[in-house]
C-alpha cells in the first residue's frame, strides 16, 4: 500500500507517526537479551512491518460484516415522550432516526436529550425534573425527535473497511455508527466497542 492510498483510507503513515532514533533505542532497550541488529536494520524492518500491518487491516472485515441489527429506530415526527420510554425499556443510549424509506436522517442520543433540557448529567436532569416536573412533562409531550436530533448523521457504508471506519468514528467522536447501503438506507449499527474488539485495539482507539 503506497502512501497516497494510506491517506485515502484515513490511515497514518510511518512518516506521520514520526518514528525517531530515540524511539528505536527505547524500544530496543525494552527487549531483554542481546539484539544483533543495527539502527538502520531496525528502521527498515519496522517500515516493512508497518506496511504489512496496514495492508492486513485494510483487507479485514467490512462494517456490514461487523454490524448488529438496529434493535429499534424512530421517525423524525415522533414525540419525545414515546421515544424516551422506548429507549429506557430497551436500555438504548442512542439510535438512528429514519424516514419512511428507512434512510438515515439523523441520530438521537442521551446527550441530545440532556442538551435539550439544558443539563450535562442525568443527575442534573433529575434535580430539574423534581423542581419542575410539569414543565418537563409538557416538553416531552410537545417536542418531536426532529427538533433535537443530531443531523446530518455520521454514517458508514456497509462495504467500508478499517481506515474508512476509523475516519467516520473520529468525525464526531461517535460511539456507534448507522451502517447504510449506497442509497443511505439503514442496514444495521456498528458500535465503537465491537469495532475495537474485532481488531483487538483496546487502549488504542
Amino acid at each position: 500500500m503506497n502512501e497516497s492510498r494510506q491517506r485515502d483510507a484515513g490511515m497514518p503513515s510511518e512518516t506521520q507517526i514520526g518514528l525517531a532514533d530515540d524511539d528505536i533505542r527505547a524500544a530496543m532497550a525494552e527487549i531483554p537479551g542481546y539484539l544483533d541488529i543495527s539502527m538502520g536494520d531496525f528502521r527498515e524492518l519496522y517500515q516493512h512491518a508497518f506496511r504489512h500491518a496496514l495492508e492486513r487491516l485494510s483487507e479485514c472485515a467490512t462494517a456490514g460484516q461487523m454490524m448488529l441489527p438496529a434493535t429499534w429506530t424512530v421517525r423524525p415526527d415522533m414525540l419525545l415522550e414515546e421515544v424516551v420510554q422506548g429507549m429506557a425499556t430497551r436500555a438504548l443510549k442512542g439510535l438512528p432516526v429514519v424516514d419512511e424509506a428507512r434512510r438515515v436522517v439523523g441520530v438521537l442520543t442521551e446527550t441530545d436529550l440532556l442538551r435539550h433540557f439544558g443539563v450535562i448529567t442525568f443527575t442534573q436532569f433529575l434535580d430539574r425534573y423534581l423542581k419542575d416536573p410539569d414543565t418537563l412533562g409538557h416538553t416531552l409531550h410537545e417536542t418531536t425527535v426532529a427538533a433535537i436530533m443530531t443531523a446530518p448523521a455520521i454514517t458508514v457504508e456497509a462495504d467500508a473497511r478499517f481506515g474508512r471506519i476509523v475516519e467516520r468514528f473520529h468525525l464526531r467522536a461517535a460511539n456507534r455508527l448507522p451502517v447504510v447501503d449506497g442509497n443511505g438506507v439503514l442496514m444495521g449499527v456498528l458500535s465503537r466497542k465491537d469495532f475495537i474488539h474485532a481488531f483487538h485495539l483496546e487502549g488504542l482507539l
